[in-house]
């Protein structure tokens, strides 16, 4: 995996996002119950608004992350088929191993 789809998925903005928009929506849920106040509320949908494109950003890249890394996934079976096929059959053979022995214990 190259750094920068690495740097994108792991990006650290996401989890602090996340907080922000919890943060924000203790924040609403607040002014909400105080809704006297029309600063506080223009400020509050300017925080929110910033809030919506910030993850509109995130979603958008974590989106061209995730087909750039099925492309690679692509090209890599396309370049070892037989690897591939041994793969996908030894785990194929695992998986009913553990489920005819977990069953057989039932």
């Amino acid at each position: 995996m190259n750094d920068a789809t690495t740097s994108e998925v792991n990006d650290p903005t996401a989890a602090t996002t996340i907080d922000e928009l919890k943060a924000l929506i203790r924040e609403a849920e607040e002014a909400l119950g105080h809704a006297g106040n029309d600063d506080q509320i223009d400020e509050l949908r300017d925080r929110l608004r910033e809030a919506v494109s910030d993850g509109e950003t995130m979603l958008h890249n974590l989106t061209a992350s995730v087909k750039h890394q099925a492309q690679r996934a692509d090209q890599a079976i396309r370049a070892n088929p037989y690897q591939t096929a041994a793969i996908a059959t030894g785990i194929g053979l695992l998986a009913g191993f553990l489920i005819s022995r977990r069953s057989s214990r039932d």
